[in-house]
């Protein structure tokens, strides 16, 4: 069997397990794949366990003794199962023993983690950081969990400073977001860390440097919008947009917009909004619709305004819920209070109601209207 049919064959199980869908399919699956589980195979034998596990459960030592042979091979998902399954799920073994086993295999997740940590995995560095703070060994403390979750952090800052040293501008950003963001920290240590914001703005500095693209620029100004400077932000966003990176767009309209780090300008405000938003950016076509139906920094005009929000509306499909609930909203409004349309009731009242639907609070509000009990009854 080549690598390609096991794939196709782990997944048929997968489906079943995930689903319980055809689970005659699923049992030749499980037929074809046990002679390579046999073999060795971790990957096979960890979906055994797992439909052993799914359609046998009564039967504990059908299922444990192919997740024990994975785990045995160091597979990860086994050896998780073995923890969660003893300290979580078993019943019908002494106390005592089922805490002995559940620790047991904790400590060895904990040991295979550390082993691909030593080898600079990212990813097992902060598996174990937020393992001691949400699932320590029940023989460690919430503080040791804490101060073990905390020295992870630091190994994981470390990890990837090593990477940066050798590696790509990639590399560099992803440690300048780690000492910037915190890489995943649970909040639990948050605010135990070390402040490294300086580290982290050399950093993003240098990379807009050498690769001198709109991306970095754009970061560095959202980094010296927050750490140093509306000025120095603007700067990096107009040099985003003279590179053609069509996010700093808006940021450079809100700024002209809002007077940050540039002198207040709503003609200029509203060149850029129309930009952001013939590029697709669909938060930017909700505030060139606020410019219209305000005048700033044009002609007041309410129909550009509802075919903005109409076309917003029409993004649903595209999954955009957050931005089309306050299209909705603002269609309703406009035909509540009949700006450039008549005024509709009816209309206003079911764009209310659909904006509600998508948990938009105006909307809520708007609902409770006297003007709307008619519709309500």
């Amino acid at each position: 069997m080549n690598s390609k049919e096991l794939s196709e064959y782990l997944k048929i199980i997968k489906q079943s397990v995930d689903v319980f869908d055809d689970p005659e399919q699923a049992l030749s699956a499980v037929e074809a794949i046990t002679p390579i589980a046999d073999q060795g195979n971790a990957r096979a034998q960890y979906m055994l366990g797992m439909y052993y596990y799914t359609y046998y459960s009564e039967e504990p030592s059908r299922f444990l003794s192919w997740m024990e042979r994975a785990a045995s091979a160091e597979n990860m998902k086994a050896i998780k199962f073995l923890a969660d399954y003893y300290r979580f799920i078993c019943d019908d073994m002494d106390l005592e023993q089922r805490k002995s086993l559940g620790r047991k295999w904790l400590y060895r997740m904990i040991d295979v983690l550390k082993k691909k940590a030593d080898k600079g995995v990212v990813s097992a560095a902060k598996s174990l950081m937020n393992l001691y703070v949400h699932d320590r060994p029940c023989d460690m403390t919430e503080k040791e969990g804490r101060e073990a979750a905390m020295m992870w952090h630091e190994r994981l800052i470390e990890i990837l400073r090593g990477k940066a040293e050798k590696g790509t501008a990639k590399d560099k950003k992803n440690l300048a977001d780690a000492l910037y963001n915190g890489c995943d920290v649970p909040e639990e240590i948050d605010s135990n860390l070390p402040d490294r914001v300086d580290d982290a703005v050399r950093l993003y500095e240098e990379i807009s440097g050498e690769k001198k693209d709109g991306d970095s620029y754009y970061d560095l100004g959202r980094m010296y919008s927050r750490e140093v400077s509306e000025e120095k932000a603007f700067e990096c966003y107009m040099k985003a947009a003279e590179l053609g990176y069509t996010p700093a767009y808006y940021a450079i309209a809100t700024a002209y917009l809002d007077g940050e780090g540039v002198q207040k300008d709503f003609d200029k405000a509203f060149e850029w909004f129309w930009k952001a938003a013939d590029s697709g950016d669909t938060s930017a076509k909700l505030k060139l619709a606020e410019c219209y139906k305000r005048g700033a920094g044009c002609e007041r005009d309410y129909a550009a305004a509802m075919a903005l929000y109409q076309q917003v509306v029409s993004e649903k499909s595209m999954k955009r819920y957050s931005f089309a609930d306050v299209a909705e909203y603002e269609i309703g409004n406009m035909y509540l209070k009949g700006l450039g349309v008549e005024v509709d009731l009816r209309k206003a009242y079911d764009y209310f109601k659909l904006a509600a639907s998508h948990y938009n609070r105006a909307a809520e509000n708007a609902l409770n209207n006297k003007k709307f009990r008619d519709f309500q009854r």
